[in-house]
C-alpha cells in the first residue's frame, strides 16, 4: 500500500504540473504545486527507507537526491523548491528563450542541511539541480516500481470451505 500512495503522489505532482498548459497557469497553480511535490519528496524519501538495502548502487545514488530534497524542507521553511521556465516571450523577456510547453525544474538554493544526511548536495547537483521535475519523478516511479514486492505488504487468500456436516 505505501508504494501505491507514494506512485499516487507522484502522479497528483505530475497532473499539477501538466495543468500549467500556458504561460499564465503557472501563479495559479503555485501553491497547489508546491505542497504536492513536497508530499510526493517525503514519501519518496519514506519509501526510500522501507527498499534502502534493496537498491542498486546507481538507483540509492539517484534516490539520495530526494532524501536530500527532503533534508532541506525540514531545514529551510522558506525553500523556494522549483523554478518555472516559460515558453516563448513575455516580459520581462529571458534567455534563452524556450518554445514549446512550459517547464517547472528543480531549482538551486542555499544549502541548509544536515551535515550528518544521507542525502548530500553532489547528489542534488548531478540528479536534480535545473532537471524538468516530471521527468524525475517519473524515473523516481520507475525506481520504486522495481522494488516494490519489498513493501511489506501480507497479501491474505482466502478460501471459502464448504459448510460442516
Amino acid at each position: 500500500m505505501f508504494f501505491k500512495a507514494t506512485n499516487k503522489s507522484i502522479d497528483d505532482a505530475i497532473e499539477e504540473i501538466n495543468n500549467i498548459t500556458d504561460n499564465t497557469k503557472f501563479d495559479c497553480v503555485r501553491v497547489e504545486l508546491f505542497q504536492k511535490v513536497v508530499a510526493a519528496i517525503h514519501l519518496i524519501a519514506d519509501c526510500e527507507e522501507r527498499v534502502r538495502k534493496n537498491l542498486s548502487y546507481d538507483d540509492s545514488e539517484f534516490l539520495k537526491a530526494f532524501l536530500y530534497l527532503n533534508n532541506q524542507l525540514k531545514h529551510d521553511v522558506n525553500l523556494k523548491l522549483f523554478y518555472y521556465d516559460v515558453s516563448g516571450s513575455m516580459f520581462p523577456f529571458s534567455f534563452p528563450m524556450r518554445f514549446g510547453t512550459p517547464g517547472v525544474y528543480w531549482r538551486n538554493f542555499v544549502d541548509n542541511g544536515e551535515k550528518n544526511a544521507r542525502g548530500k548536495r553532489k547528489h542534488y547537483e548531478k540528479y536534480l539541480m535545473d532537471k524538468d521535475i516530471e521527468i524525475t519523478l517519473l524515473s523516481v516511479k520507475a525506481i520504486l516500481n522495481k522494488y516494490s514486492h519489498h513493501d511489506g505488504e501480507i497479501s491474505l487468500s482466502l478460501t471459502v470451505l464448504p459448510p460442516k456436516e
